[in-house]
């Protein structure tokens, strides 16, 4: 005789396991409220902590060498090092920046009429240029023509222009502001040097356990890569800016060549300088230096900056060059002024993680046996 099945014993897990899932889903919810509460509250502050981190890593090596001759005092050489970067960056930009808004005043001021423009001649030499002079002179004999239309066109645009440059100046006074808080930030984190590594390193090794010191290292090179190519390249351009001024006869030169530098740290047009100058020169009557200072400007100390940088940048990080293009001017697009350390940055840690990947999927792919027929 066949006995039917016995049916199955019955479970009572189907309660317990919804209470746990009820469980999870209310510590869920609780991590995500506070991890919002917790952006909520350091979001003022946001920009100056990743600029204080920025800075801290930048200037890591030179705290050292501070540090190491002040007896390996933290605290005062974290002092004297931020002290001394206030004073060479963040007191000049804001006086430069009141002196540009003065600057713009003085120039919405002045009245560009019909007589100014007509008693204005063009340069020999631009003149004489071979194929192209004869039809710049033919266009500006045709604008002055119909002078009074063209200026009455191109008016509203020039004031524009003036309100654009007086906003952009005002935010580089507030950078100016945001910059001191985050070197104060720095300070602290070189001061607590320590700890704030142990910190990252904890961290980086929790993302992960097998690479995190070395992404944390990749991040680190990138970041002073970074610092390296817009110092570098804000160098060059001052001191481009600087001979142009020089040979243009142009007073102040080596003042406002250090303008140029700081105005090219905070990624704002190198205009700012050369442009005021081109036109005093023209005011003054020498429209052919005017001319020359103008496009040595234009031509050469802006161009410069497009391939020089991520040029600089690549020497520090490891990253080829094309990629470091990519994360200067997409992370710039993005985050602004701060997107041109972040963008690189990520690029690097990504190109790492998929050199990796690449390399365990190349070792851990089994040799191909040979056929037994080829044998």
């Amino acid at each position: 005789m066949i006995r039917a099945p016995l049916p199955p014993p019955e479970t009572k897990m189907s309660a317990p396991k919804s209470i746990q899932h009820f469980e999870t889903y209310i510590k869920l919810a609780i991590v995500v409220t506070l991890i919002y509460a917790c952006f909520r509250v350091f979001a003022p502050f946001l920009g100056a902590i990743i600029w204080g981190a920025i800075i801290a890593i930048s200037l890591w090596p030179l705290y050292r060498r501070i540090r190491h001759r002040l007896g390996e005092r933290s605290g005062l050489a974290a002092t004297v090092l931020g002290l001394a970067l206030a004073s060479l960056l963040v007191i000049p930009l804001i006086m430069l920046g009141i002196s540009v808004v003065q600057g713009v005043n003085w120039l919405m001021d002045q009245n560009i009429n019909v007589e100014t423009v007509r008693n204005y001649e063009l340069p020999e030499w631009l003149l004489g240029l071979p194929v192209v002079g004869v039809k710049i002179a033919q266009a500006w004999q045709n604008m002055l023509q119909h002078l009074s239309e063209t200026l009455q066109q191109i008016t509203p645009f020039l004031k524009e222009a003036v309100l654009w440059l007086v906003k952009k100046s005002t935010g580089a006074g507030m950078a100016a502001v945001q910059f001191l808080i985050a070197i104060i930030v720095a300070m602290i984190l070189l001061a607590k040097h320590q700890g704030s590594t142990d910190f990252a390193m904890r961290f980086a090794r929790r993302i992960s356990p097998l690479r995190g010191e070395y992404l944390a290292d990749t991040a680190q090179k990138t970041i002073r890569g970074v610092s390296a190519g817009v110092m570098g390249t804000a160098f060059v351009q001052a001191a481009l800016t600087a001979i142009g001024l020089i040979v243009a006869g142009v007073p102040a030169a080596a003042a406002l060549g250090f303008a140029t530098f700081l105005i090219a740290i905070v990624q704002l047009p190198t205009l700012f300088i050369w442009a005021p100058a081109a036109f005093w020169l023209y005011q003054s009557g020498d429209s052919f230096a005017a001319s020359g200072l103008a496009l040595w400007g234009l031509l050469v100390v802006n161009t410069i900056d497009n391939f020089l940088k991520p040029y600089l940048i690549s020497q520090g990080a490891d990253l080829p060059l094309a990629l470091i293009f990519i994360g200067v001017i997409g992370g710039l697009l993005a985050w602004g002024f701060v997107g041109l350390f972040i963008g690189p940055t990520i690029l690097a840690i990504a190109y790492t993680l998929l050199q990796d990947w690449l390399y365990q999927q190349e070792h851990d792919t089994p040799a191909e046996t040979p056929n037994k027929d080829q044998a």
